[in-house]
């Protein structure tokens, strides 16, 4: 009689045993999120689209750099670029072909790298050999007797419109670049003033990036100091306002700009910059850039732009939409949690073995999205580590096997939950490689919306007060116009100057 009792108890439950688990199965099933993953390289066809070396800053002894516009367009042609942006300070890029409209008193302030110098284009028929690819000397020999050799076949095309806006500030560095638009020549900015230009950009046709934003941030660029912390909210609170404000203009900032040694948190401020646009529907790009002075900086960091076909209006089309990825050699950068973006990188080794000079950096060659798994797949070249950051929290971190990596958003070996974003970098032995942001929605939910204040600093203060003292006094000063015609290069008596000074 025991024995039957025991096993009808054990009949009984096995019996509330499958009831019941599959109850907990199921609702732990319908628990996982379904997400939507919004990836801004999903039109791109890897098999047939061009890859392309970009820069989108850089400088000539027509603002403050030493080469002239003729030594330019040569080291970046045989450095093998394909597409570049000259960004002088103040002065608006009129083609390689042409003297642009200079700032005399800017090119005096850096005397020690202009010279005052004579300002050297191409002339014609060498700047249509350039933009076809057909220039026959596709060498350049620096001063440090590197010699570097095109190998690319196609041209070089020229950004129209390249400038480096703001000019120059009283107190630290407050710049952007803006491309396609005639705003800015000869302007001077206010500290902290990147609304005004943004502004401007936006009205005249044009798109714009903020630039090396830590010179602003840390106004003593003691950035090493704060490495690996979050930034006060102040910032980022004024840059997301910038980017809701002038959206489809202002498309993003640099992250990771020279040799890093002033930007070296603007990730971090990038990620506390999302977490505030992206529940407000917009999702501002990253890139990196050079914003070279000299022959050395020119291959320090630059951008891989993806076009279905080689033109500028491709080009644009590729910066709006984020069909990009952002390359340096330098990285000094450390996660909140304490990782080093490039566990072990030493500055020193890249200026002792000019590998600034190679392109053997990191880069991404595809990504796959598999929505019904939720899992994302990367193919990459030159690298061997991964790095995945969803919410400004690094959520994995793995080896590259054969140059894959695949990211389940549901895997349990992530460090944090995905939420809102994910972004990827991968880095190698000559660099890092960085990944626009992916949006996490996720079926059934919708993002709240962000309260994101304008920011009313001194900057504010500035801009206001420098317009009513031009207006008072110096609009239709006839001795101001004299100092803005030979100081600042521009005509100040045209009506849309006299209208329109900012």
């Amino acid at each position: 009689m025991k024995t039957f009792k025991k096993i009808l108890s054990l009949v009984l439950a096995v019996i509330l045993a499958f009831g019941v688990f599959p109850a907990v199965f199921a609702q732990a099933a319908s628990e996982k999120k379904e997400y939507v993953i919004d990836n801004p390289y999903e039109e791109i066809d890897w098999d047939s689209w061009g890859e392309y070396k970009t820069q989108l800053h850089c400088h000539t002894n027509a603002s403050d750099g030493f080469l002239t516009i003729e030594e330019f367009v040569q080291i970046h042609y045989a450095a093998n670029f394909d597409i570049v942006a000259l960004t002088d300070h103040g002065t608006i890029n009129q083609g390689w072909n042409n003297v642009p409209e200079t700032v005399p008193l800017m090119r005096l302030i850096k005397k020690e790298r202009t010279n005052m110098a004579d300002i050297i284009p191409i002339e014609q028929d060498d700047y249509e050999a350039y933009l076809n690819g057909t220039y026959a000397d596709k060498s350049y020999t620096t001063k440090d007797g590197i010699t570097l050799t095109r190998t690319h076949e196609n041209g070089m095309l020229d950004v129209p419109k390249g400038i480096e806006l703001n000019m120059a500030t009283p107190f630290a560095d407050c710049h952007l670049t803006g491309y396609y638009s005639d705003y800015g020549q000869g302007l001077a900015g206010v500290f902290g003033d990147y609304e005004t230009p943004s502004k401007g950009v936006m009205e005249a046709g044009g798109i714009s990036y903020l630039s090396h934003v830590g010179e602003y941030v840390y106004v003593d660029k003691d950035s090493e100091k704060y490495v690996g912390k979050l930034i006060d909210d102040y910032y980022p609170t004024k840059f997301a306002r910038l980017f809701l404000d002038y959206q489809g203009s202002s498309l993003g900032m640099g992250i990771n700009s020279a040799t890093d040694a002033h930007t070296r948190c603007d990730r971090i401020l990038y990620d506390q910059i999302l977490q505030k646009t992206i529940p407000n529907g917009v999702v501002p790009w990253s890139n990196t850039f050079a914003d070279s002075h000299n022959e050395n900086a020119v291959n320090d960091a630059y951008t891989m732009t993806w076009m279905p076909e080689f033109t500028l209006e491709a080009f644009r089309e590729s910066q709006e939409k984020g069909h990009f990825f952002s390359v340096s050699h330098y990285s000094n950068g450390v996660e909140l949690n304490g990782m080093e973006e490039m566990p072990g990188f030493v500055e020193q080794n890249v200026y002792d073995t000019k590998s600034f000079w190679l392109d053997n950096t990191p880069n991404v060659s595809r990504i796959t999205v598999d929505e019904e798994n939720d899992t994302i797949t990367v193919e990459a070249t030159n690298a061997n580590i991964i790095t995945w950051v969803s919410n400004g929290n690094v959520i994995l971190r793995e080896e590259l096997v054969d140059g894959k990596a695949t990211l389940d958003l549901h895997s349990d070996k992530l460090l944090n939950d995905p939420y809102l974003y994910v972004r990827f970098y991968v880095s190698g032995d000559n660099g890092i490689c960085y990944a626009q942001p992916m949006v996490l929605n996720v079926k059934g939910e919708t993002f709240a919306p962000v309260d994101v204040p304008a920011t009313h600093d001194i900057s504010t203060f500035l801009r206001g007060l420098v317009t009513v003292v031009d207006l008072a006094f110096f609009r239709l000063n006839p001795i101001i116009w004299v100092f803005k015609y030979f100081a600042l290069g521009y005509n100040p008596i045209t009506l849309e100057r006299i209208f329109n000074p900012f």
